[in-house]
């Protein structure tokens, strides 16, 4: 999704391995395969709505992906906080985590692009969703290039919102990680 047009059997692969990473890390698979389903078909519903009744491209292809992406986030979330040992499957799901929450952001990114004229500005021209994933996983590790930059307010806020959680992330994960470490010294 972060290639520059990509051909479309490589834009469904990685959506696939997306939904299969994050179904894989989660305990309730099936609540979570049901959403999953629910989800799919609403973004199938928009897309053919905007060939029947011209909805704009952003919101039929990013609106459904963005609530999907956000459950997605709030059930790895709830998942990576309740796991109890500091285990691989537990790295696992923190970086699983972090990526949704880029993909999340990137979405957003481009339903706000579509919304708000020149919300965005770059030197590249027009920006499409492989330049938003590239963005928000540079606001999210607070790098900040500066090649491309928010303009509209909303995009501030959405930006400076993805830069706290970015720093929010790292410190949870760290504390959590030496909070289990440290429970485990204390068993022993």
């Amino acid at each position: 999704m972060g290639w520059p047009e990509p051909p479309l059997w490589l834009q469904w692969t990685a959506l696939l391995l997306l939904v299969i990473t994050a179904i894989n890390t989660l305990r309730h698979k099936r609540l979570f395969f049901s959403l999953v389903l629910i989800l799919g078909l609403t973004n199938l519903l928009l897309l053919a709505l905007e060939q029947l009744i011209g909805l704009p491209a952003n919101l039929s292809h990013g609106l459904g992906l963005f609530v999907f992406y956000l459950a997605m986030v709030a059930s790895l979330f709830h998942r990576v906080i309740h796991e109890r040992p500091v285990t691989g499957e537990l790295i696992y799901g923190l970086l699983a985590f972090y990526l949704q929450l880029a993909l999340a952001f990137a979405m957003a990114y481009q339903i706000i692009n579509g919304l708000v004229p020149e919300a965005f500005g770059s030197d590249r021209g027009a920006l499409q969703l492989d330049d938003f994933v590239y963005y928000s996983l540079v606001t999210l590790t607070t790098v900040g290039y500066g090649d491309i930059h928010a303009l509209a307010p909303a995009a501030r806020l959405l930006a400076g919102a993805e830069a706290v959680a970015g720093v929010m992330f790292i410190a949870i994960a760290v504390a959590r990680s030496l909070m289990l470490i440290s429970d485990r010294e204390e068993d022993i």
